[in-house]
């Protein structure tokens, strides 16, 4: 389908779909934008240097560093909201015998 009849087929539309698909549009544009946004803060934290080092290596094309971005967001987001994930064990030895 080309956009001029994409277009045509919007335009004759009711007025209020017209503005729900603008709406749902604009979000989506939006929230795409503000993922890389908030992608590019993973890249300034502590360990900075070592990371984009790493990516620059593992990195080929343009896109792969865009997903490799997203990704890094979604552990840095998952860390800085639940905290970092600890385990610790302790051991409890029981003697017969003793109290």
């Amino acid at each position: 389908m080309k956009i001029h009849s994409h277009l045509a087929l919007l335009r004759s539309k009711p007025e209020h779909v017209r503005r729900r698909i603008a709406f749902w549009s604009s979000f989506g544009i939006t929230a795409f934008i503000a993922v890389f946004w908030l992608a590019s803060f993973s890249a300034v934290g502590p360990s900075a240097s070592g990371s984009v080092a790493k990516a620059l290596d593992e990195v080929h094309t343009p896109a792969q560093s865009m997903v490799a971005a997203v990704g890094s967001l979604f552990d840095t987001l998952r860390d800085r909201i639940f905290g970092a994930q600890k385990v610790e064990f302790s051991t409890v030895e029981v003697m017969p015998g003793e109290r």
